[in-house]
This record gives structure tokens, sequence and C-alpha cells, in this order.
């Protein structure tokens, strides 16, 4: 704890201001710190993500060296090419929640209260996602297609680093 106290002095979550940021907070009463980063649209190991993580985590903290991870988990990144949630009937007993583009575990929840309530007919809510509509995102290209732009942001971001510019001066 004394560590991560020295390193992080907010309660607050964290988000940095890189293209592919992590994000960070602590928890379990300042004791742990809960590190996030890293898309991909393929499973990852966890102990491959928790070195690659780690080593983020230590770049950005020099002094949180001396701490392990105990736990690693990775789920694959979804987006629609509309960049917003795809929540609504896809055929008649079967409705879609998802693509929420690394932001899922916020906001699902209430997207499945959201289909709920509409499968219940207690609520049209869904439809403020219709405009959007339920697109097919291009299968295996289009994971593609996404873990690309991922790895480009990426070696933006070093580009930027390297010549010690925040990510967004030239967008």
């Amino acid at each position: 704890p004394e560590l991560i106290s020295e390193a992080i002095r907010t309660s607050f979550a964290v988000g940095d201001q890189r293209r592919a940021g992590d994000y960070y907070r602590l928890v379990d009463g300042g004791n742990r710190l809960l590190w996030g980063g890293r898309i991909t649209t393929r499973v990852s190991e966890p102990d491959r993500l928790s070195e690659l993580l780690r080593r983020t985590m230590v770049a950005t903290f020099p002094q949180l060296a001396e701490l392990g991870v105990d736990m690693a988990w990775s789920g694959r990144m979804a987006y629609a090419r509309h960049l917003m949630p795809q929540i609504g009937p896809v055929e008649d007993g079967l409705w879609s929640c998802t693509a929420f583009g690394g932001h899922g575990l916020n906001t699902t929840a209430i997207g499945g209260k959201v289909v709920a309530e509409a499968i219940l007919g207690q609520s049209d809510r869904w439809q403020a996602f219709s405009p959007f509509g339920i697109k097919w995102a291009g299968g295996v290209v289009g994971r593609m297609a996404a873990q690309s732009t991922y790895w480009w942001l990426q070696a933006r971001d070093r580009v930027s680093e390297a010549f010690n510019q925040s990510a967004y001066i030239s967008e």
C-alpha cells in the first residue's frame, strides 16, 4: 500500500490521454491497484497479458516495480462500424446488445436493462439506437481492421512520446 500511495495520490479513476491509453484506479481501500488497457480482437493468454500490463505500469510508475500482478483477464473487443452500441432486435425473439467498443463493463448493464424492458413491453428506449442499426462488422476482416487500427494508434503514441509530445498535438 505504501508504494501505491506514493505513486497514485487520488482515489479517482485515471485514464491517460494516449490514443491507445490505459486506465487505473485504487481498489480495496487503496491497498490494490486495478490497471487496465490494451485491446484485442482475439483471446489473450493471462500470463502474457500480465507481463504486458505490468511493463506498462512500471514504465508509467517506476516506483511500482516491486508490485506483482495477482490476476489478469481479457475479452474480445467489439466495435460497430458506426461506433455505437448495437442494441435492438435482430429477428423475431432474438435481440442484440453488443459492440460497446471497450466501454462495456460500465454500460452493458444498462443495455441489458433496455433490452429486458423491450422484451417485456415496458419501454421502447432501445429505439434510441435504431437509427444506427444492427450492422455486420466484417467478420474476420473486420476484426483484423480493428486490431490493425489499434496497433497503428499505439505506434502513433510511441512516436509522440519519443518526441515528448502530447498524443493530441497534431489531431
